[in-house]
């Protein structure tokens, strides 16, 4: 749905990351268009920006940048791009509620943005997610899609339906789950951004383990992150200790609808290949840290 509000379709194509969930190409290739793969930063594990402006075509018609665990995407430099080129700019926000990129919050940019609320997520509803847009067309027509053809609720009898659209009406349960969690919010987020000060202190002099910078100006990384240089023998010792933790995600271009050869995307190899995502739930403890990052201390000196 995230392309088809803004009408792409059919002979179209729409920049993503290289290294991001697979449904944000899905969202393209669903709407009939093509996915153009591009490399991302080595650092943010975002699209890179000059990288963006080598792949784009005439067949090009938006670029949909991923907030990867709430990094915001060079927002100035993408908004530009985008008008000098005249094209969409829709952000997947996905793992970005609440983060900040410049100081300023992440869906507050492009056309519009996609959040999610499925259950790994800083709000959740189960599943489902929320779209924000200050454009008022956009708006109606997101009515639409997602309310079989309707601009406002009905009946479910004598309706008129004046254009197609798709069943993705979230229910009163799943949108009062998620209200009642808006007052964590910000404790949740504060929460994030000490895990994350516990975690790079504690791992500061691990050899083999290279953690992120801390986030600037208001961004908040839903998960703690790491690259680690033999992140198979890590993660297999983390496991035996009852410690789950999740590798990031293969790059695009390797998954089987959207195959492509290696030699575009070395960064999106390098990170997918080394990134592990620690366990970050809501109410880790500082002591919980400093007992998992002890583990990959001695896992990692002994290499």
């Amino acid at each position: 749905m995230r392309c088809k509000w803004l009408g792409i379709g059919r002979d179209d194509e729409v920049i993503v990351p290289d290294l991001t969930f697979i449904a944000t190409a899905n969202a393209v290739r669903l709407a009939g268009a093509d996915v153009k793969l591009v490399d991302i930063e080595p650092d943010r594990f975002t699209l890179d920006v000059n990288k963006v402006l080598k792949a784009i075509t005439p067949k090009t018609r938006a670029i949909m940048p991923v907030d990867v665990n709430g990094r915001g995407a060079d927002y100035e430099a993408l908004r530009q791009i985008c008008d000098t080129y005249n094209l969409h700019l829709v952000c997947d926000a996905a793992e970005a509620l609440g983060s900040k990129w410049e100081g300023r919050f992440l869906g507050n940019f492009g056309d519009a943005a996609c959040f999610s609320f499925s259950p790994n997520k800083t709000l959740t509803t189960g599943q489902g997610g929320m779209i924000a847009t200050n454009n008022t067309e956009l708006y109606h027509r997101l009515k639409e899609l997602k309310d079989q053809g309707r601009r406002n609720t009905g009946t479910g009898g004598d309706d008129l339906h004046p254009v197609l659209g798709f069943n993705f009406k979230f229910t009163n349960l799943q949108a009062a789950v998620g209200m009642a969690q808006f007052d964590r919010l910000e404790g949740r987020l504060e929460h994030a951004g000490l895990r994350d000060q516990w975690y790079a202190h504690a791992l500061a002099k691990t050899p083999h383990i290279q953690v992120p910078p801390l986030p600037l100006n208001g961004e908040v990384r839903q998960w703690t992150d790491v690259l680690c240089d033999k992140r198979h023998l890590l993660k297999t010792a983390l496991d035996a200790a009852n410690i789950s933790t999740r590798c990031f995600w293969f790059p695009l271009h390797r998954q089987q609808p959207y195959l492509q050869k290696d030699a575009d995307f070395p960064n999106a190899i390098a990170v997918s290949d080394r990134g592990l995502w620690l366990p970050s739930c809501f109410d880790i403890t500082e002591a919980q840290v400093h007992f998992i990052s002890g583990i990959i201390h001695e896992v990692a000196s002994s290499w």
